[in-house]
């Protein structure tokens, strides 16, 4: 069996909590019983996405930590050790020293689960936790957190990722294209591909290198249900078929270089290139360009449906924090409330405003964008497209993203070297469910 690639995509930190027995998995009995002593200190370790320990990221999650300990005296210190997605997953696996806070991508959730012992935050979460946190967070987030199994909360959301359509305004311009309407569908899409192509500039990039990318076209149908029952997957070939269509017509307009590639970038903001498909964490590459070439305009709108009024093309994913149960029962208390602290509307305000990332507390995005900065734009269309499209994995049932499954047949109609769209929906789906 051919092992498939796995998506990993820029992120976030933190979250998870409280000495319960946690279905799946035995704890020696006097672990269980452990309590710290009324003045014990406790000094934290969290695994953090590497992007976030460095630069204004940093200094978020460093003012979260000095205003914890202020709040939470029990705290004596908070360290952050940035780690890649693939490298923490390795060090679960492996066992060893561990952290006390991890953050990780939701398509590892099975994987994390099934590796540690993570602690069980649901007590905290009924006892403790207010309403205002509880209706802040995204509903679709918070029941995969909550009911795999029901009884056990695995995290706390944080931040997400999301399909934009980014657009050169200045290209589409040149060609004849009103770029003060969006495309109502697809098909609308690929009639303004073909007069840039007429007029001589680069389409779209080769999307062909990562299937979470090149699988926006796919997420439009709304007849595709995303899901996971008895072992299997709920998407059908049928509902395959529409977006593989897509992207069989797409893949002539292709541009010679990767989306990932520098040459991509390169040509975009020199007003060569006029789509291209990409997450949000794309654009402060942009914007700086931008304020360096007037002539270079640009802006991300959410990937056009393929009926009009129906999702758009597009699916968001999505990182959450957890943690790892120390077997007393005062440290994994101050653990569940760092996690709770942090996935609070202010925490994540600051974070989703400063750095123009969606995060998944709802009430944290409607602020930053209210208060307003150079991202909020881009904030709104990334709150556009998260409400009405498809979420790219099911956490806590399978392995991996169900783009995975899919992704050879992807490149393959995208590249022309597969023709046959039914039988790539067909084979896509038997492949989603062997890799589970």
């Amino acid at each position: 069996m051919k092992k498939l690639r796995l998506l990993c995509v820029p992120l976030v930190v933190i979250s998870m909590l409280i000495v319960l027995s946690v279905p799946g998995f035995e704890k020696k009995a006097e672990a269980a019983k452990k309590t710290a002593s009324g003045d014990e200190q406790y000094d934290l370790v969290v695994w953090a996405f590497q992007d976030w320990t460095v630069g204004r990221a940093g200094e978020i999650l460093n003012e979260w930590a000095e205003d914890y300990m202020k709040i939470n005296p029990k705290i004596r210190s908070i360290k952050y050790i940035g780690k890649p997605d693939t490298e923490m997953m390795s060090g679960f696996l492996a066992g060893g020293a561990l952290p006390d806070i991890f953050t990780i991508q939701f398509f590892n959730a099975k994987k994390v689960i099934e590796s540690i012992n993570v602690l069980n935050l649901q007590p905290y979460y009924d006892e403790k936790v207010s309403e205002d946190w509880k209706k802040a967070q995204n509903p679709d987030v918070m029941y995969a957190l909550l009911n795999n199994p029901p009884g056990v909360l695995w995290g706390v959301p944080l931040t997400a990722n999301v399909h934009l359509l980014f657009r050169n305004l200045t290209v589409l311009e040149k060609c004849g294209i009103d770029t003060t309407k969006r495309p109502a569908t697809m098909y609308e899409l690929l009639d303004q591909f073909e007069k840039v192509k007429e007029a001589g500039y680069d389409v779209i990039t080769n999307l062909a290198a990562h299937e979470w990318i090149i699988s926006a076209f796919v997420c439009g149908n709304p007849e595709l249900k995303v899901g996971w029952e008895d072992g299997k997957t709920t998407i059908t070939p049928e509902a395959l078929e529409p977006g593989y269509e897509i992207i069989k017509r797409a893949g002539k307009y292709s541009a010679p270089y990767l989306f990932i590639d520098d040459a991509a970038t390169d040509a975009f903001i020199n007003n060569r290139l006029a789509f291209t498909i990409f997450g949000p964490f794309y654009n402060p590459n942009l914007r700086a360009a931008a304020k360096e070439n007037p002539e270079f305009r640009y802006d991300a709108i959410p990937p056009p449906s393929h009926v009009e009024g129906g999702p758009y093309c597009a699916s968001y994913g999505n990182e959450w924090a957890g943690g790892i149960d120390s077997g007393d029962q005062d440290k994994n208390e101050a653990i569940a409330g760092f996690l709770f602290y942090i996935s609070d509307t202010e925490q994540m305000k600051t974070f989703c405003r400063d750095m123009g990332r969606p995060v998944m507390n709802m009430k944290a995005m409607e602020k930053a964008v209210q208060e307003g900065s150079e991202e909020s734009w881009l904030l709104e269309v990334c709150n556009e497209t998260i409400s009405n499209c498809v979420n790219q994995t099911v956490p806590f049932l399978c392995y991996s993203l169900w783009s995975t499954g899919c992704a050879d047949y992807m490149y393959g109609l995208w590249d022309g070297s597969i023709t046959d769209v039914k039988e790539a929906a067909q084979a896509s789906v038997e492949r989603i469910n062997e890799n589970e």
